[in-house]
């Protein structure tokens, strides 16, 4: 949706997002802005790009928490938080070190 609405918002219309704009049956100006057609239909979306390795690294980082391994203890603000034992945040291997609900 959003790409539809830039195409039309940078004055190529909704051609620029179907997929017969090359073999397009009605007849027009290359500059004129079409808004409605009856053959339109849009391209499929483009694949998504898979994350890289360090994304998913970083990502999985983030998720491991303190609380995952036994023996590990809370570090940075968690440490003395009133609330470290029922906090649904992810508490990272580094430590919290900012966070809005600290007690």
């Amino acid at each position: 949706m959003a790409t539809l609405i830039h195409a039309v918002a940078t004055s190529r219309g909704i051609c620029s997002t179907c997929k017969h704009e090359e073999d397009c049956i009605y007849p027009r100006d290359r500059g004129q802005i079409v808004l409605n057609c009856g053959q339109f239909e849009p391209c499929p979306p483009m694949p998504s790009r898979p994350p890289d390795k360090d994304q998913m690294e970083l990502e999985e980082l983030w998720k491991k928490s303190s609380r995952d391994e036994p023996g590990k203890e809370f570090k940075g603000l968690c440490s003395n938080c009133e609330d470290r034992h029922v906090c649904i945040y992810p508490k990272p291997v580094g430590g919290v070190w900012h966070c809005d609900e600290y007690r």
